[in-house]
């Protein structure tokens, strides 16, 4: 079953996170990947159903995730079940575990993975082309890439779920900055994992790739 990857980049946030995505799990999956104005509605609804994993990056609120310019992607109650059901989610989004999360597991999906307040990080905008070089967001993005692969390497929800908790734990302790820091721990302290947490994924095999070339699309100002 191929794995479903959400990717907008038309602001800052959405680039750094989906740029982290490009360059460390793309490599890893079958070619079903959402990118830029694809990060639409009607292309998730048709892609979701055959799904065993969904990887989603994108703004929202507490009911919703949105993806490219903030199209809707999932709405409490305004989604069939059938794209959630059996799959295992991880939503890099903020507040999605709050009432989406829930909502998800309850119309049958495996397990969720998510944060109850807002994801933050810190980005380098000089690096928007190149935001996988970006050393700053790395800081906070490689504990859920790590987690992501983890369960890609066939790991249960818990066990990369902890994966992820340690990264920001052990990025926290050596940290100078204390803002850095201060995201670190926040972030760590609003992850939550909701279903089953046994669940478990095909798993994919490693796969090592140069970087993707440089993106030029423009940006929301």
């Amino acid at each position: 079953m191929p794995t479903i990857v959400l990717m907008p980049d038309f602001d800052l946030p959405t680039r750094s996170a989906s740029g982290f995505l490009l360059r460390y799990i793309v490599p890893r999956v079958e070619p079903v990947q959402l990118f830029s104005l694809f990060v639409r509605r009607l292309p998730f609804r048709l892609s979701a159903p055959q799904s065993d994993i969904i990887i989603g990056v994108g703004h929202g609120d507490i009911d919703v995730l949105t993806g490219h310019n903030e199209a809707i992607i999932l709405e409490v109650g305004k989604y069939n079940p059938r794209e959630v059901a059996g799959k295992v989610i991880k939503l890099i989004s903020c507040q999605s575990g709050v009432e989406l999360g829930p909502d998800l597991i309850k119309s049958g999906a495996a397990s969720f993975a998510g944060y109850r307040d807002d994801f933050v990080w810190v980005m380098d905008a000089d690096l928007a082309s190149r935001p996988w070089a970006d050393k700053i967001a790395a800081k906070n993005l490689m504990p859920v890439i790590d987690g992501l692969n983890a369960l890609r390497d066939g790991k249960t929800a818990r066990e990369a779920f902890a994966i992820e908790l340690e990264g920001y734990s052990r990025n926290a302790e050596i940290e100078e900055d204390e803002l850095i820091k201060s995201c670190l721990e926040f972030n760590r302290d609003n992850a939550v994992l909701l279903g089953d947490e046994s669940a478990k994924v095909r798993p994919r095999l490693r796969i090592t790739l140069p970087p993707p070339p440089p993106l030029f699309l423009p940006l929301a100002t």
